[in-house]
């Protein structure tokens, strides 16, 4: 998947967000790298052929339709910073808004500030464990209650801390789609 060793050494930023979030636990990360019958879903949902919905990191050539555009790129290219968590005005306004928006970023000030403190190579290594089936290892999405290949529950300590929060949006965007 990515080329960090133990050590906490990395070559290869693809796998995070400019804003901190971890990209292999990302449900259209892995939807379009480990799991088709998920991206036919999320294309659905999008109402985007599934082409257009593949990501591969937020870093990389191959984006989905939400971090293509991403803001938080372009103004970390303008300050000639890495990741928003090595700004210091962080975190800005803008960040804040998104941060709160969705489940799955619940814990983006705590992983700025592992980058921050720990550098980037710790905090993969910290955070992939945070998205990791304790049971057969696999990364599971924020959404992932239950492992997405082993069904054990919870599918992370990620999603055994966020349950209520992930819950509660599931709740609210079935609601969404009966009217």
């Amino acid at each position: 998947m990515s080329t960090v060793d133990r050590s906490g050494e990395h070559t290869e930023k693809q796998f995070a967000a400019v804003c901190g979030l971890f990209c292999p636990g990302c449900t259209l990360y892995i939807a379009s790298t480990d799991d088709p019958e998920r991206l036919t879903r999320l294309s659905g949902m999008f109402g985007l052929p599934e082409e257009e919905m593949r990501c591969h990191g937020c870093s990389s050539d191959v984006r989905g339709p939400v971090c293509q555009n991403c803001k938080f790129v372009a103004c970390a290219a303008e300050k000639g910073i890495e990741f928003c968590a090595q700004c210091t005005d962080y975190p800005c306004e803008e960040l804040k808004e998104f941060q709160v928006a969705m489940p799955h970023r619940a814990d983006l000030f705590e992983d700025g500030q592992r980058i921050r403190e720990a550098g980037f190579g710790k905090w993969f290594l910290e955070v992939r464990d945070k998205y990791t089936c304790p049971q057969c290892q696999v990364v599971n999405s924020a959404y992932d209650l239950v492992c997405r290949k082993c069904g054990s529950e919870p599918g992370s300590s990620f999603a055994d801390r966020h349950r209520d929060a992930v819950e509660k949006h599931f709740m609210a965007a079935a609601a969404k789609q009966d009217k």
